[in-house]
């Protein structure tokens, strides 16, 4: 007798289709898994003997066979449980599923099914392959939910599963409706007293993808700053939210305490995290908190305290805006689309460009800061900017009367300039000013007389590199996108340009 049904696999964030073939034949009892089948699948040859019969049901007394189709690929994962149960349970009661219904979860010895990781992801790929119905753990149901053409049916036990399909009792479909809730921040731009002109500057990092790296001495506010950044950022889409969850599924971040993502990521490691940590990657692949920051911001905070083996380790990855990893007998890709913003003491002790505070660094230790600091990392970085500490009129007469400027207006300006961008790079394949390569910026930012005239002034007096020269046209672009321009002006340069600083200014002391 054989059965077929259907389930998933993962390979990194992408499912793909796999169908369950169980096979009974008289013979000595014996239980074996084939098909690329790791250890966790394989267990499951002990683990669901009690499991049936724990749930009411008998457990052939016979050879078992059960196959993983397409066998040529690697499958991992506890939510084979469901499948090969029910398979089995199918086969002694005679029942036959439907062909547009698929079945993840993990079975405990008593018959209840166990919520799994990556329940979305192998959900959008069993939508992709024309299933219409996926029953599975009611504890990944939200998560799952999320998904408009597939109907979630959850359970939890293998008793659910049987008297959903046999007919005798249906299981009702899951019901959701917050994974379309709207974002929810909470911390805006209009708690940060003063820092406008670092605002500016966030806005037009936000509006054109650039990276930023913030160099400033202690609390002058360079962490809230960055925390504020993804509230700035345009909403969600729903695909968007999807490749978020995906990713979140994956590494096992969704739950009862956080079933679906409300906002934009914003991600802070510690400066001790690892490169697998930090990329990607481990015995078996995780996301790393590049991938976990996809679509958001990731934040490194004080980036001289890194391993700098760690950092240079991001380069590609975050040129590319995906990680890719080689494993055993196939590659695993995460992806990474980030907005990388970095910040720094301008000096071990801090106090560099402090007009109250006597920096204590010594010559070589400067040195040792600005060579750690100014690295092929930090060079890739689109804009620097200063943060000096909030003058004292700005703490006790916050604006002098003035409204500060909320998140909410500053993501206005921000969403225009985008969609200006996205209709001048439609049909290219470029999305944003912050992803020109040397083509794109020759084709789209061009430069007239006066605008030449100011950057060959700039390349001598600045003493650019043509990679600098290159991110102040992307900055400018973007600066003129903001504005409402159709090209780069004058003044769009000199802004741009006082969000570069060389290597000699990285540890130079105030005169």
């Amino acid at each position: 007798m054989l059965m077929k049904i259907q389930t998933a696999s993962l390979t990194g964030v992408e499912g793909y289709p796999v169908t369950v073939e169980t096979d009974l034949r008289r013979g000595m009892p014996d239980f074996s898994v084939v098909g690329l089948a790791d250890t966790t699948i394989r267990e499951s040859c002990k683990r669901l003997r009690p499991a049936i019969m724990n749930s009411g049901y008998s457990f052939p007394n016979e050879r078992i066979t059960v196959n993983l189709v397409p066998a040529d690929r690697p499958k991992e994962g506890s939510h084979f449980d469901l499948p090969i149960a029910l398979s089995i349970i199918f086969l002694m009661e005679g029942i036959v599923p439907p062909g547009d219904t698929a079945f993840l979860g993990e079975v405990s010895l008593d018959g209840t099914v166990n919520p799994v990781q990556g329940a979305l992801p192998l959900a959008i790929s069993l939508r992709a392959a024309g299933i219409r119905s996926i029953i599975l753990p009611a504890e990944n149901a939200e998560e799952a939910g999320i998904l408009r053409d597939v109907r979630i049916l959850p359970v939890k036990t293998i008793r659910q599963a049987v008297d959903h399909i046999s007919g005798s009792r249906p299981v009702p479909a899951f019901r959701g409706g917050q994974g379309q809730a709207p974002e929810a921040y909470d911390v805006d731009y209009s708690q940060v007293i003063g820092q406008e002109s670092a605002k500016r500057a966030m806005m037009i990092a936000a509006a054109g993808n650039h990276g930023m790296l913030m160099m400033g001495g202690p609390g002058c506010g360079k962490t809230m700053l960055a925390r504020r950044l993804p509230t700035i950022l345009p909403p969600l889409s729903y695909e968007e939210r999807l490749e978020i969850m995906g990713i979140y599924s994956v590494a096992g971040l969704l739950g009862p305490g956080m079933p679906v993502i409300k906002g934009r990521p914003f991600r802070s490691p510690h400066q001790s995290i690892t490169m697998a940590g930090l990329v990607g990657g481990g015995a078996r692949a995780k996301p790393g908190e590049l991938s976990l920051a996809h679509r958001g911001v990731l934040f490194l905070d004080e980036l001289g305290e890194f391993d700098s083996r760690v950092i240079d380790a991001l380069r590609q990855p975050v040129e590319e805006g995906l990680v890719r990893i080689m494993r055993r007998q196939e590659e695993v890709i995460f992806p990474a689309r980030v907005m990388v913003v970095v910040a720094s003491n301008p000096c071990k002790c801090g106090y560099l460009w402090d007009e109250k505070r006597i920096c204590t660094c010594t010559g070589g230790q400067l040195a040792s800061h600005r060579r750690r600091l100014a690295g092929p990392f930090s060079d890739r970085i689109d804009m620097h900017i200063k943060i000096l500490p909030v003058a004292e009129k700005e703490i006790f007469a916050p604006g002098e009367g003035r409204k500060p400027v909320s998140s909410e207006d500053m993501r206005r300006q921000v969403c225009l300039a985008m969609q200006r961008q996205e209709d001048r790079y439609r049909g290219s394949r470029y999305r944003s000013n912050g992803g020109l390569d040397e083509t794109g910026i020759r084709r789209f930012c061009v430069l007239d007389e006066p605008c030449r005239k100011k950057m060959k002034e700039a390349f001598s007096g600045m003493d650019l590199t043509m990679r600098g020269y290159h991110k102040v046209l992307k900055i400018a672009m973007t600066i003129a996108d903001l504005e409402g321009k159709d090209g780069i002006e004058p003044d769009h340069l000199s802004e741009a340009l006082m969000y570069r600083f060389s290597e000699e200014d990285i540890g130079k002391r105030r005169s």
